[in-house]
């Protein structure tokens, strides 16, 4: 499997990374205050503890796959 590179502009990256967060920050804080806990504090800290890891490790590497290879065709 070929491995590319692809170099994004920092204000695209910004807007994408704001496009990807805006749902996960309004839908996921609602389901662990419903599910788990409506503790503000509780919820929070649950809720990024979710949202971060979410992003980092799968939304923005499959974005940035998807780019590549749509770059590519």
């Amino acid at each position: 499997m070929k491995e590319t590179s692809l170099k994004l502009n920092k204000h695209f990256m910004a807007l994408l990374t704001f496009l990807l967060l805006l749902p996960l920050v309004y839908f996921i804080p609602s389901l662990v205050a419903l599910y788990i806990s409506e503790d503000r504090f509780l919820v929070s800290l649950i809720s990024v503890g979710i949202i971060v890891p979410l992003l980092s490790y799968c939304l923005i590497p499959m974005l940035l796959k998807l780019l590549a290879n749509f770059s590519l065709t």
